[in-house]
């Protein structure tokens, strides 16, 4: 099982098999999230971060919707008070 590295500053993950069943592109999704590239990625899931700040984060969630992607289904935030010394690591279920 793959893990990928997420930003804790307003990250966003999103199962990019989502985006096949939604009929999104991954250039519409990099376009929503207004990235060249994910923080990091593997075949089952991608994370786009940081964020700066609960307004910036709102409006991204709210381009994913947009997009016809479903919170928590097809998407989700992740961000909290953590200490920098932490880094976090995010893995789909098989």
């Amino acid at each position: 099982m793959e893990c990928i590295g997420v930003t804790n500053e307003f990250g966003i993950i999103v199962r990019l098999a989502s985006l096949g069943e939604r009929g999104v592109t991954l250039a519409q999704l990099l376009t929503a999230l207004e990235a060249s590239t994910p923080f990091d990625t593997n075949d089952k899931i991608a994370s786009f971060g940081p964020h700066f700040g609960q307004e910036a984060s709102d409006s991204f969630v709210r381009r994913l919707s947009d997009l016809g992607l479903q919170y928590f289904e097809d998407f989700f935030e992740f961000s909290g008070d953590f200490p920098t010394w932490c880094v976090f690591k995010a893995c789909a279920a098989r």
